[in-house]
């Protein structure tokens, strides 16, 4: 998707993410913050921060948090909850993350959530976060992950799609790793965390149409027993609503040196 047509989704989905109980689940964050384990010394960036998220969990513990992304709506709302939050030594800007406008080795700590599968280009915006990391620094890396299986993680994709169009392509866990170590990085810790999903509040949490939306359901439900869905368990509740688990990965690794 080209940028343009990103920031054109993101831009509609400012209050929804904000609001989102699924984005906002303290558990998921603060283990995350306790994989990665901030220092009082560090520089951090935030690579497509969003709305400020992670700043309100990270800025307290790091010297200076950087975050940027690509859409203005989504920086403008980081900065006023970070004003919000009292977290001082946070700034936002508007920038790439396949092209970050900061000198090699900038930063101690390079952090991102619920990113990496929305660019085109992973393994090229791992490259980048360890570009302005310096040898030595560190990443934190919280994001969906699919099935190892080919086929149940292309299923998978497409129905992420036509929920989200933004979606470019959730990872195996396996290939989250070959990545960052193709990037420079050394893995330190790896955990997964289970969570589970109502389908209609996920699907109105996207921007999509109506055609999607129904394609998006009709598919998930024809997944129920199987594990075609990037090998996600679905089950209905007792009220007949839909629900699927989602996995996060929580990868925590070293820049190497050279």
């Amino acid at each position: 998707m080209p940028n343009e047509n990103l920031v054109d989704q993101f831009t509609a989905q400012v209050e929804r993410f904000v609001q989102s109980p699924h984005v906002n689940a303290p558990e998921p964050v603060a283990q995350f913050v306790a994989a990665v384990g901030p220092r009082p010394e560090e520089r951090a960036i935030d690579v497509a921060c969003g709305p400020g998220l992670l700043a309100k969990a990270f800025g307290p513990r790091v010297r200076e948090l950087v975050g940027v992304d690509l859409t203005p709506a989504m920086v403008e709302r980081a900065r006023t909850l970070a004003r919000e939050a009292g977290v001082t030594n946070a700034r936002f800007e508007v920038a790439d993350a396949l092209a970050l406008p900061f000198a090699a080795g900038s930063f101690d700590l390079g952090v991102t959530r619920l990113a990496l599968h929305h660019f085109p280009d992973p393994a090229a915006a791992l490259r980048e976060i360890a570009r302005v990391v310096r040898p030595l620094g560190r990443l934190g890396v919280f994001d969906m992950t699919t099935s190892e299986v080919e086929e149940e993680a292309r299923y998978h994709n497409e129905v992420e799609r036509l929920r989200d169009p933004s979606h470019a392509r959730a990872l195996p866990l396996s290939e989250l790793l070959r990545l960052a170590g193709l990037a420079g990085f050394e893995a330190d810790h790896v955990e997964t965390v289970d969570y589970e999903l109502d389908v209609e509040d996920w699907i109105a949490r996207a921007e999509q149409s109506e055609d999607e939306a129904r394609r998006a359901r009709a598919r998930i439900a024809a997944a129920v027993g199987t594990a075609r869905f990037g090998g996600k368990h679905i089950r209905r509740d007792p009220a007949g609503a839909l629900m699927f688990t989602v996995r996060w990965a929580i990868l925590v690794a070293t820049r190497r040196e050279g």
